[in-house]
């Protein structure tokens, strides 16, 4: 019999979870139409260039500058996002891509449809899809119960990965029947439909304070996050690692099934349509064997099975008899992303969120589009079956070392937030504008040196994370076993933030270790230092 924990523990994991949310329901519609019509584009764009006998590198560039943007929009707009109305930021940024696709449009119409300007309309359409994709990644945690968010995470995954099959497939049968004109033009009623399911979904009430920050003062707070979170830098590191040998599948699927196959543009839909396949299974079956297993255990064993995939669309030639794998890899790619943003999701405090999650789409795609361009050269270098073959090694090595390495615990960036000392917000509105000076005084008895050191190493890492800089610890020369921590803070509007909004339980039980190996502990102590001149973090 299942044990009532474990079936719990499905339930809130399961797809059903997340899907029985109206609210969740209507968005993720929006944003299955805007992935179809995403996909249906790029995916024309690529096919269009592998028939007329590009260069690899030059038929990669379509999946890499879908990616590109969000290397350099990702953060900024994850700071956006903190603050404004997402769902006005979906609307707006689906628009610009039917736009897009209606120059598309006319590039073919006009006969001026050569490589440069159509990749420079998948570049746009990348660009609105770091907005939406950023803003529905912060939005998400906030559509269901926490509890839910691994089923949501998983359907999200699994719908992004479902347009990647209907879209390839419409694109083909689009293609092949009535040309490109009509495809993009369809592209084009895709983006309208969506738009429209966001004006029917009603208005989202997540209007969010106004930022008390500047765009690049927030990016800077997110990178200090990650710089001074371990378990965030090793999340980041896994994923990157991931995304560079599996872009190989996307970069080269279309010349696998072209040059390989020998098969036209019906035959790459059905090869895309099977890894959607895979996705939907992802989505329905995998949310209780991943409740099951460690997430690092899980991944890896996912990433296995998509090398296998791999190997196979190098070797095999028979679509039949590729069917199989290519189901397997849709399951694995959908599972393995969809994992890493559900452990950001459960771990990262509210208040750094949005930004990390954007920085986590910047990597994936980066990785994505740097990926797509390194297979592109390779494959033209020494052949697509060698290229897919050499990819597959790099993935299977990554799964052992992600077994034998795992992954630390997120227990202390739980975002779960602590009670505010009550004395704080009178102490700071005592204080003068301008940057401060914060200090705390520790009497350490005799013996417990070693174990002080430890927990202010630790407690070091918190103070940098929240947002301080020039953290210091130094003994008192003037009385022996004091110990003086100081640190600066851009102004009191962020120590405020720093000790309420940002201050989560776990972040406090690193104080609270402190104080508890301290025979007397005073503070914080705030001496101004004028205006802040400073600019960075030391």
């Amino acid at each position: 019999m299942v044990p009532e924990s474990v079936r719990r523990t499905a339930a809130s994991t399961g797809p059903g979870a997340a899907l029985r949310v109206r609210t969740f329901r209507l968005l993720i519609a929006v944003q299955l139409v805007n992935a179809i019509a995403v996909w249906v584009h790029v995916v024309g764009v690529q096919w269009l260039l592998t028939e007329r006998g590009e260069a690899a590198v030059v038929v990669s560039l379509a999946p890499a500058a879908m990616s590109l943007p969000f290397i350099a929009l990702a953060l900024p707009v994850g700071v956006v996002v903190s603050h404004a109305r997402r769902q006005r930021l979906i609307g707006g940024a689906v628009a610009l891509s039917g736009i897009a696709s209606v120059a598309a449009s006319l590039l073919v119409l006009s006969g001026a449809d050569r490589a440069a300007p159509l990749l420079l309309t998948v570049l746009v359409i990348g660009g609105a899809l770091v907005v939406v994709g950023v803003a529905w990644q912060s939005l998400l945690p906030e559509v269901v119960p926490r509890a839910a968010v691994p089923s949501a995470a998983m359907v999200d995954g699994a719908v992004f990965n479902i347009a990647r099959a209907v879209g390839p497939l419409t694109a083909g049968i689009l293609l092949g029947l009535s040309g490109p004109f009509v495809l993009f033009g369809s592209v084009t009623a895709l983006f309208a439909g969506a738009v429209l399911l966001l004006v029917l979904a009603g208005p989202g009430g997540d209007g969010h304070a106004p930022r008390t920050e500047s765009i690049g003062a927030a990016v800077g707070g997110a990178l200090r996050f990650v710089r001074h979170s371990p378990w965030t830098r090793g999340l980041l590191v896994r994923m990157v690692l991931f995304g560079l040998p599996a872009s190989a599948l996307w970069a080269l699927v279309s010349l696998a099934v072209h040059d390989l196959m020998g098969l036209g543009a019906a035959g790459f839909g059905i090869a895309m349509g099977l890894l959607g396949v895979g996705a939907v299974t992802a989505a329905l079956a995998l949310g209780r064997v991943r409740a099951r297993l460690p997430a690092h255990v899980f991944v890896a064993l996912l990433a296995s099975a998509y090398a296998v995939n791999l190997l196979a669309l190098g070797l095999v030639r028979e679509l039949w008899l590729l069917a199989p794998f290519l189901v397997l890899a849709g399951v694995g790619w959908v599972a393995v992303q969809s994992t890493w943003m559900m452990l950001a999701h459960q771990a990262l405090p509210d208040w750094v969120r949005p930004r990390v999650i954007a920085l986590v789409l910047m990597l994936f795609q980066g990785a994505q589009a740097l990926g797509a361009l390194l297979w592109g050269a390779v494959a033209d270098a020494v052949g697509v079956d060698l290229a897919l073959g050499i990819a597959a090694i790099l993935l299977l090595g990554y799964a052992g070392w992600l077994a034998l390495g795992g992954l630390s615990s997120s227990a202390g960036i739980e975002p779960v937030l602590a009670t505010p000392d009550a004395a704080i917000p009178a102490l700071v509105e005592r204080a003068e504008e301008g940057e401060l000076l914060v200090r705390y005084e520790y009497l350490v008895p005799p013996g417990q040196e070693a174990a002080f050191g430890a927990a202010m190493a630790d407690l070091r890492l918190s103070r940098l994370r929240l947002g301080a800089r020039a953290w210091r610890l130094d003994p008192d020369p003037d009385a022996t076993g004091r110990q003086v921590e100081s640190y600066r803070v851009r102004d009191r509007a962020l120590l405020l933030e720093q000790e309420t909004t940002r201050l989560t339980v776990p972040e406090r039980r690193l104080r609270d270790a402190v104080r508890a190996l301290s025979a007397q502990a005073i503070g914080p102590l705030l001496t101004s230092t004028g205006p802040d001149r400073s600019g960075g973090d030391a």
